[in-house]
C-alpha cells in the first residue's frame, strides 16, 4: 500500500511540474466519415439536426476522464459538411474534424436565426490555465466568413478566424483561468471582417490545453506539432516538431521524481522541420519517463513509456 501511495504522489507532482493535458473536440456531423476516432470528443448531431443541449463528459488525449463537462448552451443553426478534407499536416486536427462544423448566421436561414452559438465548460480546475486552438473551414467560397470567438472565465479573451477556404490557420486564445465556480464559456459569432450576406460563422474543432503555468504562443505551436512515435517505445522512436528558423534544441529524459537521466540531443539546428530518431539505451529500464523538449528555452514535456 505504501508503494501505491508513493506512486500516486509522484504522478500528482508530475501533472503539476511537467505535464500539459490536451483535450481534442470535434464539432459537426454524426454521419459516417465525419466523426473522429481515438481519444477525440465528438460533439455531433445528424445533418440538419439540432445542436441544442448537446453535452459530453470530456476525455483527454490519453483517453482519461478530465472531469470536465461541455454543454451547448447557446444553440448553433446546425451542421455544415463543406470544410476541408486536406488540412495542413502541421495541425493537430484530422480531416474528419476539419471537414465539418457547426455554423450560425445573422439572418433567417433554415427557418432559424442564430447570431451567436456557444458552449459552457464546467468542472474545470480553478488553479489551471486553459488555452484553445480553434479551427474552422468552409471550402469553395469567395467571401470573408470570419468568426469572433469570445472565451470568458475569470477574465475575457478573444480570437478571430476566417473559415473561407481555410486549411492551415487557427485562432489561438491562451491562458484563460476559469471563474470561481470552475467554468469557462465559449461564444462564436461573426467577426468584424465578415462580409458574407448571411453572416455565416463556423466552429469546427478545438485543441484545449490545460497547464499549471501560462503558455506562450511558441509553446503552443510546439505542442501542436509535436510527434513522438511509437510511444510506448521498444527499441527506437521518432521525435519531430516544427521550428521557426534557427533554434537550439535539447532533448532530455527525466524519471518521475524529476531527476535528469540523459540528454539525448543538444544541438543548434537550422531546419524548419525537426526530426530525430532515438535509439533506446539498454541501460534505461522499462517504465514511465518524461521527455523534455527545450527549444531556445521554451520547454514542453511528454510522457514516454519504455517497454
Amino acid at each position: 500500500m505504501k508503494k501505491i501511495t508513493f506512486l500516486l504522489v509522484v504522478m500528482a507532482s508530475l501533472s503539476i511540474g511537467f505535464a500539459q493535458q490536451l483535450t481534442f473536440i470535434d464539432f459537426g456531423s454524426t454521419a459516417t466519415g465525419y466523426t473522429s476516432d481515438g481519444n477525440w470528443n465528438n460533439i455531433a448531431t445528424a445533418n440538419a439536426g439540432s445542436t441544442a443541449g448537446l453535452t459530453a463528459n470530456l476525455i483527454d488525449s490519453n483517453g482519461v476522464s478530465t472531469g470536465v463537462t461541455l454543454t451547448i448552451n447557446d444553440e448553433f443553426d446546425t451542421v455544415n459538411t463543406a470544410g476541408t478534407s486536406s488540412p495542413d499536416t502541421s495541425l493537430p486536427f484530422p480531416s474528419t474534424a476539419t471537414r465539418d462544423s457547426f455554423f450560425g448566421e445573422t439572418v433567417t436561414f433554415n427557418g432559424k436565426l442564430e447570431a451567436t452559438g456557444g458552449f459552457i465548460l464546467t468542472g474545470l480546475d480553478t488553479a489551471s490555465y486553459y488555452s484553445f486552438s480553434v479551427f474552422a473551414a468552409r471550402s469553395g467560397v469567395s467571401d470573408n466568413r470570419e468568426a469572433l470567438y469570445t472565451i470568458t472565465g475569470s477574465s475575457t479573451k478573444t480570437g478571430s478566424l476566417n473559415a473561407s477556404n481555410n486549411t492551415a490557420n487557427t485562432a489561438e486564445i491562451l491562458n484563460v483561468l476559469p471563474n470561481a465556480s470552475g467554468e469557462i464559456t465559449f461564444t462564436a459569432q461573426p467577426g468584424t471582417n465578415n462580409n458574407n450576406s448571411s453572416g455565416f460563422y463556423y466552429l469546427g474543432a478545438i485543441q484545449m490545453t490545460k497547464s499549471s503555468n501560462q503558455l506562450s504562443t511558441k509553446a503552443l505551436e510546439l505542442t501542436n506539432s509535436l510527434s513522438v512515435y511509437p510511444n510506448p517505445v521498444s527499441n527506437t522512436c521518432s521525435i519531430s516538431f516544427k521550428l521557426n528558423g534557427k533554434s537550439q534544441v535539447a532533448l532530455t529524459i527525466y524519471d518521475l521524481t524529476g531527476k535528469s537521466l540523459s540528454t539525448i540531443y543538444n544541438e543548434k539546428v537550422s531546419t524548419n522541420n525537426f526530426h530525430y530518431t532515438w535509439n533506446r539505451s539498454n541501460e534505461m529500464a522499462t517504465g514511465i519517463y518524461i521527455l523534455e523538449i527545450n527549444v531556445d528555452g521554451t520547454k514542453l514535456n511528454k510522457k514516454l513509456i519504455l517497454n
